[in-house]
This record gives C-alpha cells, sequence and structure tokens, in this order.
C-alpha cells in the first residue's frame, strides 16, 4: 500500500490533517511511524494476520478504557478501533496506535511493579467480554511431539514420557484470560518510568501461571546455568510480592512454575517449527533441548522447597 493511500485513509477516517509517514518494520504486518505531536504508530496488516490483529485491537481499547497502560488505540470517525479496507483484491486492517516510546525494563530492578501490572491486567481480563482461543495440551506439548514424529526423531519417547508427567503437574490448574506471549519484551518503560504492556496478539484462554512464569524466567533457552536458576527464584518472588495484591494464586499454581518453564520449551519450540518449517532445526539441536529439559528436571526440587520455605506467609497464601 502506497504512502499516499494511507495518508488518504489517516485523512479521511481518522480526522488527522496532512499526516507525514516514515517506515518502520516490515514482518507480516507494515508499520510506520505518524510524525507530529504526538506520534502514532500505525500498522497495516494483510488478512493473514487479521483475526488476531482484531482481537489485540479489541483488548487494547477493552484495557485502556478501564485505565490500564497500554498504547491508546486511537478510534476511526465511526468510534472503531480498526479500519478495514480492499487494496488490489486483498482485505487490509488499519490499525493506529499511540507511539510510546521506551525501553524494555530491567525485570531484576522492579519484579514487584511488574507484578502488580501483571496481577491488575489479569484481574482485568476476567471481565474482557469475548470468548478467546482455549489452549490445551495439545498447544503446549502435542504440537511439539507431532513434529518430532515427522522428523522420525529416534529418542521420541522420552519427550513424550517427560511431556506426559509435566502436564500431569498442570493439568488441574485454574484458566485464565492470558497474554499468552508476556515475555519482557512486551513491556515498554517510558522515560517516567511508567511501564506499558503490549501486544496482544496471542491473547488465549489457559492457566494464567503460563504467563506468569514466561514473564519471570530468566534462565537462558540454550545453556542453563546455575546463577540464571538463583536468578529466576529471586524474580520469582518478587514478582509475586506484586502480583498477588491484585490476583490471588493457590500453592499449587506457585509451586506449579517450574513445570511452566520445562512446557515452555515444548510450547516454543513448536511454534518456531509452524513458523519455519520442519527442517530449521536437526537432530542435535533436538538433543540438546532434551539435555536442558534433563537438567532442568534435577533443579526442580530444590525450586520447589525453597518456595515453600519462603513464600507462603510473606505473601499471604
Amino acid at each position: 500500500m502506497d504512502e499516499k493511500t494511507l495518508q488518504d485513509i489517516l485523512t479521511l477516517n481518522f480526522g488527522m490533517g496532512s499526516p507525514s509517514l516514515e517506515f518502520l518494520r516490515e514482518g507480516g504486518t507494515t508499520t510506520y511511524i505518524v510524525k507530529g505531536r504526538p506520534k502514532y504508530l500505525l500498522k497495516v496488516i494483510g488478512s493473514a494476520f487479521s483475526g488476531t490483529a482484531r482481537q489485540s485491537a479489541s483488548i487494547m481499547r477493552y484495557l485502556e478504557e478501564n485505565g490500564f497502560p497500554v498504547p491508546k488505540p486511537i478510534l476511526t470517525n465511526s468510534v472503531e478501533a480498526f479500519f478495514e479496507t480492499e487494496i488490489d483484491g486483498e482485505k487490509k486492517l488499519i490499525v493506529l496506535m499511540e507511539f510510546i516510546a521506551g525501553d524494555e525494563p530491567e525485570l531484576e530492578k522492579c519484579a514487584s511493579e511488574v507484578g502488580r501490572l501483571v496481577g491488575r491486567f489479569h484481574q482485568l481480563m476476567e471481565e474482557y467480554p469475548s470468548e478467546l482461543v482455549y489452549r490445551d495440551k495439545k498447544f503446549f506439548i502435542g504440537r511439539y511431539i507431532e513434529f518430532l514424529r515427522k522428523k522420525k526423531y529416534p529418542r521420541i519417547k522420552e519427550y513424550e514420557e517427560l511431556g506426559e508427567r509435566l502436564w500431569d503437574k498442570v493439568n488441574n490448574l485454574p484458566q485464565g484470560n492470558c497474554h499468552g506471549d508476556l515475555h519482557r519484551g512486551n513491556l515498554l518503560q517510558n522515560v517516567d518510568g511508567k511501564i506499558y504492556l503490549v501486544d496482544f496478539d496471542t491473547a488465549c484462554k489457559a492457566p494464567v501461571m503460563f504467563d506468569v512464569m514466561v514473564m519471570c524466567d530468566m534462565t537462558d533457552y540454550f545453556n542453563l546455568k546455575q546463577e540464571d536458576i538463583e536468578l529466576t527464584k529471586v524474580v520469582y518472588r518478587e514478582f509475586l510480592s506484586g502480583y498477588v495484591g491484585y490476583h490471588k494464586l493457590s500453592r499449587e499454581e506457585i509451586r506449579s512454575f517450574p513445570y511452566w518453564v520445562a512446557i515452555r520449551h515444548f510450547q516454543l519450540q513448536a511454534t518456531i517449527l509452524e513458523i519455519y518449517g520442519v527442517d530449521c532445526i536437526d537432530e542435535g539441536f533436538i538433543d540438546g533441548q532434551l539435555y536442558w529439559l534433563n537438567k532442568w528436571q534435577e533443579a526442580i526440587p530444590g525450586f520447589t522447597e525453597e518456595l515453600e520455605e519462603k513464600n507462603w506467609q510473606r505473601n499471604g497464601i
């Protein structure tokens, strides 16, 4: 879509006068900065991603209306959070939002504050009026096992048995409306220190502990080191001290954290293979991930024992 067409859309449908655009990035979605005071972020989204983009815009609008720190959606003249058009036979979704200049915060320094933010997010999402896609064992464990079968991976039985053991530990945990990809890169801290939550394309219904774990896991995906395990414990405890003031967690949920760390490896590997194809990793890489997971199993008893010792009284759970 050329710049003149986008400028016309912004003028006619968002009430903007003579907008000037600066290309930012391309990757399934084309993103621009709309220059001026204030600045805006403009996303041009193809039909393949329009469903998740609609959902993301809807969630941002809901959260912003409830006073939660997200980039403010800029509504169309017809009071919609997006504008739909068709260019050269392809439907395009135009989403305009407040531009926030900021950086990923250092979680080690603000884990309790981020915990309050995520706790409030989960609290608000309990009342979100639309149904989100449900994520279960098939999504978290089964997809990766299927990919390993396609690759005829010789040690698949070890993955299958581990996946069963892990899911047994989390199978009965409460479900909630989750962000779905709550890594630290989806936080923005502006120059005033205010932290915003962004990118709701993968929002889903799942155990809320998945969100909590993704945010607090400080381990290296490829190289498991004891110092990272210790840092994860510290960040997790501080995060919980803020989180439980808004959204309570049961003892079983808090204890499930290390199992979700391992499940995340199944889930993320499957997502990578869905995007890049089954040949993007080889047997040696899969062996390396299995080695990481087996080392992590050795760390779980110490992790849960420390939670038992230090966390219940402190957080009033």
